[in-house]
């Protein structure tokens, strides 16, 4: 076998080959009747499907083409088409329709226009009558209150005229209660409060709360004040120079500039202020010559 392959290597080389030509050549001829049976195939179905669709496109073009249109149904379009149209008719009688009603709304409004001017006219000229007559009853009232000003002043001068001081004169005890300090100017006092040793200008008179304090002396009310230490003060001139100082009160009776004639309630005591809590209730009573302290036991009744 060997010797007749390699004699006959040749030989068989060739129908191999030829063998191989032919294979393909039968592979290449059976793909190409396939492809042609296939798009024949294909053509077929889709002008099968052309025709079953081309009735659908007839009927599509007639009711879409306007061309393809009968006459009848060209006169329905265009009665149709004059109904829903409006005329120029109708046009120019919505017109005058809308016109007239805008005229009558510009006369309503015109109407209502005027009237609330008028209103408002009316009532800006009730507005100045109104300010006329305050303004003519404001001079009145400032009149009568100038009036009364000057009477309080001249009933005040007289009162202040009258007024009159000396070392003569006997002073009343604002209230009557023991005296807790003396008056002190030459020596230091001790107060129990304070937990020390100070000059006292005043007499501290002991009191209940309530208590009536009256006007020692006739004076004119010069101040009513409140301080920490003295708490609401009143502040009388006695004339002279001489002035009396109330402290330790409450509801004071009086106004600044009026006239207390000796012996009339001033005020009531109050509660003791922190400076005098250990010493309790009292009646700070200061007598003043000059704006200066003095003893008020030696004009004492």
């Amino acid at each position: 076998m060997r010797r007749f392959f390699q004699q006959k290597q040749y030989a068989i080389a060739s129908l191999v080959l030829f063998a191989a030509i032919a294979a393909m050549t039968g592979v290449y001829v059976s793909n190409r009747i396939t492809n042609e049976r296939q798009e024949q195939e294909l053509a077929q179905k889709q002008q099968e499907l052309a025709d079953s669709r081309s009735p659908v496109e007839n009927s599509m073009d007639q009711f879409v083409n306007p061309a393809k249109l009968p006459e009848e149904q060209e006169e329905d379009l265009t009665s149709v088409t004059s109904i829903i149209k409006p005329t120029e008719t109708d046009k120019e009688q919505k017109t005058d329709d809308t016109g007239e009603q805008s005229d009558t709304a510009s006369q309503d409004l015109d109407a209502s226009g005027d009237a609330k001017k008028a209103q408002d006219s009316k009532k800006a000229q009730n507005k100045q009558n109104a300010g006329s007559q305050t303004k003519q009853q404001e001079p009145v009232q400032e009149d009568k209150k100038t009036e009364d000003k000057q009477q309080d002043t001249a009933a005040n001068s007289k009162a202040a005229v009258a007024l009159s001081f000396s070392p003569d004169t006997d002073l009343t005890w604002p209230l009557q209660g023991d005296v807790i300090l003396n008056y002190s100017m030459d020596q230091t006092v001790y107060f129990a409060t304070l937990d020390q040793y100070k000059y006292n200008p005043a007499l501290i008179i002991a009191g209940k709360v309530n208590d009536p304090v009256n006007a020692a002396a006739t004076g004119r009310i010069t101040d009513i004040s409140a301080n920490e230490e003295t708490g609401v003060t009143v502040t009388m001139d006695l004339g002279d120079g001489y002035s009396a100082v109330y402290g330790q009160l409450k509801e004071v009776l009086y106004k600044e500039g009026a006239t207390v004639e000796a012996g009339n309630a001033i005020g009531y005591i109050a509660e003791p202020t922190k400076y005098y809590s250990v010493e309790g209730s009292n009646l700070y009573f200061e007598l003043l010559k000059d704006q200066e302290p003095i003893d008020p036991m030696q004009y004492m009744q």
